[in-house]
């Protein structure tokens, strides 16, 4: 959140190109929201918002829209993981078990969101979506939740920051999973590949299973040193 950044702001404000202005984090996002919070320049906040999270991201959100920001989440479904590949089978799989569904009605009862931003790629996501505004989230959608975050445990980066800095080869390695799941968990092969592409060159050119140990052990159980090879083969 620079001083150029702000200015930017004032100045659209100002010119009446903007309305309200906002902030996007997909990291470190305990520190940087109560930041933006105290932030008179920012009007609205995007972040990353889902059941994998522990209280701690509720507490901050709260804090933010008490000050009177703005919230809207995104990554609301945590991926659409199941260990499979085949994202239409993934999709006839966990559709009528509901656990999208729960994913989203988890997010929207709190009262400290003011939005989301779910994916919506045919009528049936709409409708699974609208029925998520005016459902209550039940005991049984907690089930379902605790079920797919086991089932996810050691595929989904929760973006927590604890890895930053601790490749040896230089490698975000929450950016890279973040990629990954572009491609794996919403279906969005070009995007992935886009991102990755965008990594500078001896980043791309860095293979995880060239190291004979990895020195990253994710705290939230995710297999990083597998799914970093996993990206560098599919998108590399």
């Amino acid at each position: 959140i620079t001083d150029g950044l702000i200015e930017a702001f004032t100045t659209a404000k100002r010119q009446g190109k903007i309305r309200f202005a906002g902030v996007s984090t997909h990291s470190n996002q305990k520190t940087l929201i109560p930041a933006l919070a105290k932030n008179p320049h920012i009007d609205v906040i995007l972040t990353a918002y889902n059941f994998t999270m522990d209280a701690e991201m509720g507490r901050v959100i709260e804090q933010a829209r008490r000050a009177g920001k703005a919230i809207v989440a995104m990554k609301v479904m945590a991926g659409r993981f199941t260990g499979m590949r085949l994202l239409q089978r993934l999709q006839e799989k966990l559709q009528p078990e509901g656990r999208m569904l729960a994913a989203l009605k988890w997010v929207l009862r709190n009262p400290h969101v003011d939005t989301t931003i779910p994916s919506i790629t045919d009528l049936e996501q709409l409708e699974e979506n609208l029925r998520a505004m005016s459902e209550p989230f039940t005991e049984a959608d907690g089930k379902l939740l605790a079920s797919q975050l086991e089932r996810i445990r050691p595929l989904y980066c929760r973006m927590c920051g604890a890895c930053d800095g601790r490749c040896p080869q230089g490698l975000p390695v929450s950016d890279i999973l973040r990629y990954l799941a572009y491609a794996e968990g919403y279906g969005q092969f070009q995007l992935a590949r886009e991102s990755f592409l965008e990594l500078p060159e001896p980043l791309r050119a860095v293979r995880c299973r060239n190291c004979p140990t990895c020195t990253i052990a994710c705290p939230n159980g995710v297999r990083v040193a597998e799914r970093l090879a996993r990206a560098q083969e599919m998108l590399a």
